[in-house]
């Protein structure tokens, strides 16, 4: 058995892995809501870190993905619904008393890319019968191609993100369910695009691109940004890391069949070994540079034969940012795990 053990004023979010009899890894993960510490003690642990990537890269190595890179249910042992993990995030000493009046308010969907988002968002508006929106205006255009600002006097977000459609109503008071992925999520980029300040971390979190007039009859797409006093609470989307490392890949191949890159797909089939060389070419064309990154120069021989280990790397930065940032706003914020679609549906 193989676990990591961290320490609360060390890190915000803690993994651990087992691995027992020879046969597919186990896992169990548990989101830590942030201690009373200031900003400036950091939010990663190198050290610490090193030893989960390293250990995520053990499960890896020793078969995690089966053959059609799905991962096994959690052993009994393992609350399935998370019950033991706190719903609220109630550390903080001064969340908001202000949200009596009736005004609409922006609630964040924050999620690490392929997360379970979309489905989130669809399941919401199924329900409730009303709209939800997303910082990405320029996904969801409306009929004359330009993005719908939710509010008149935010023309650059959020936006409705179902503008056309009549069976969903737009709400006019409560919180209004707002996707954005923050930053540092970039798939295949170097560390100065994925390294990111908790500072900075907010700051793409309200932001994001948008289609909007060009003043000639024509459109251009603006990055915009809004206030983050319009943001008053928040769902932190959490989903399994090795699932959530191969949905990327997955995303990936949807995106090199919709381009028909045919060499890209006939080199990484939709297998096991396929998203292994993916992994491993991707970590090579940045490996020099991450070698001599200050943010890898303690820890990098470590991991550096761990497929994915960047995409691993920022997986953990973002949700230890994330806890950060609505620490910071000072916000409630809900925990909600993908997995508790599948194994507690109605109780989601």
């Amino acid at each position: 058995m193989m676990t990591t053990s961290t320490n609360q004023s060390d890190h915000v979010f803690d993994l651990k892995i087992s691995t027992g009899d020879g046969s597919s890894p186990k896992y169990s993960y548990m989101p830590l809501s942030p201690v009373a510490r200031s900003p400036k003690h950091g939010v990663l642990s190198r050290a610490n870190l090193s030893l989960m990537i390293l250990l995520f890269g053990v499960g890896v190595l020793l078969g995690g993905m089966s053959n059609h890179l799905r991962l096994p249910k959690a052993p009994e042992s393992v609350p399935k619904t998370h019950d033991s993990v706190p719903k609220i995030n109630r550390f903080h000493p001064s969340l908001r008393k202000d949200d009596a009046d009736d005004s609409l308010k922006v609630a964040f969907l924050m999620s690490f890319p392929n997360s379970g988002t979309s489905y989130t968002s669809r399941l919401v508006r199924t329900v409730t019968g009303h709209n939800t929106a997303s910082n990405y205006g320029l996904e969801t255009p409306g009929e004359d191609g330009k993005s719908a600002p939710v509010f008149d006097f935010s023309p650059e977000g959020p936006f409705w993100s179902q503008p056309t459609d009549a069976r969903i109503t737009r709400p006019t008071k409560g919180y209004l369910l707002t996707k954005t992925h923050c930053g540092g999520r970039c798939d295949k980029c170097s560390t100065d695009k994925y390294i990111e300040t908790h500072q900075t971390f907010l700051q793409r979190c309200l932001e994001g691109e948008y289609t909007t007039g060009d003043g000639s009859g024509g459109l251009q797409v603006l990055r915009g940004h809004y206030d983050k006093s319009m943001v008053r609470k928040a769902v932190h989307l959490i989903r399994d890391p090795f699932d959530n490392i191969v949905s990327r890949f997955h995303l990936a191949h949807k995106h090199s069949e919709r381009r028909k890159e045919l060499k890209f797909l006939a080199k990484y089939p939709k297998s096991k070994e396929g998203f292994r060389d993916f992994c491993k070419d991707i970590g090579m064309e940045f490996r020099s540079e991450e070698k001599h990154s200050k943010f890898f120069d303690d820890f990098f021989d470590e991991v550096k034969n761990v497929p994915c280990y960047a995409d691993f790397f920022k997986y953990l930065q973002w949700h230890n940012l994330a806890f950060t940032t609505t620490w910071d706003l000072g916000i409630p914020t809900m925990i909600l795990h993908y997995e508790n679609y599948t194994y507690n549906f109605n109780g989601t």
